[in-house]
């Protein structure tokens, strides 16, 4: 992100997924998108029924706000943090596979439409133009599904609201490195392994 060019600049060397440089995909597929509050209950007994293979033990997350199951012996990435969002991102050893979270909290209720200002403001200085919606849903979770890519990016995740929260959670690999399909399936499935906390934590 350009107000964080340290942190960009780390996670880029490292050749990692960074959530700016797929953030301009998130803002395609938001666009159109009607995101509904979710149910934490539902949530949490979905998490449940997760194929839980290959990923850890759910656990709490307490800067993002949510429970959830990454991948074994990913690399954890530094979270980061501003008046913002925070965002956290898996990384998988060969580090072209990643999965990840942001989390946002304002002082008003999200809509769709501002999740999807947050997004493109973003990646407003970063859009390579390449982008391209391959496909959009929701759940019956009320999480907003998408699927998108771009020259460097494959990206499928979901968007969800809770009152003054916002979640949008992905998984995504490096188009161009072809990794293995189960490694893909494996991120996918952390990030659909991803439940808010309780509002009383």
């Amino acid at each position: 992100m350009g107000s964080v060019p340290g942190r960009s600049h780390f996670c880029r060397r490292q050749g990692g997924l960074f959530f700016p440089a797929v953030v301009g995909l998130i803002a395609l597929a938001l666009t159109g998108c009607q995101i509904s509050a979710i149910s934490v209950a539902q949530l949490e007994m979905h998490q449940a029924l997760v194929n839980h293979s290959g990923l850890l033990p759910v656990h709490d997350v307490l800067k993002l706000r949510v429970s959830c199951a990454p991948p074994i012996e990913w690399d954890r990435l530094p979270l980061t943090s501003n008046w913002v969002y925070s965002h956290q991102q898996w990384r998988s050893p060969d580090h072209h596979v990643g999965m990840g979270v942001a989390y946002m909290h304002t002082p008003f209720l999200f809509s769709p439409q501002t999740l999807i200002w947050f997004a493109k403001a973003q990646y407003a200085n970063s859009d390579d133009g390449s982008g391209r919606l391959i496909a959009q849903w929701t759940d019956t979770l009320g999480r907003c599904w998408f699927e998108a890519e771009n020259d460097t990016y494959h990206i499928r995740g979901y968007a969800m609201t809770r009152g003054y929260d916002a979640w949008i959670v992905y998984s995504g690999y490096r188009v161009k490195t072809h990794p293995p399909t189960p490694e893909v399936t494996l991120a996918g499935r952390g990030a659909d392994s991803v439940a808010p906390l309780p509002t009383s934590e």
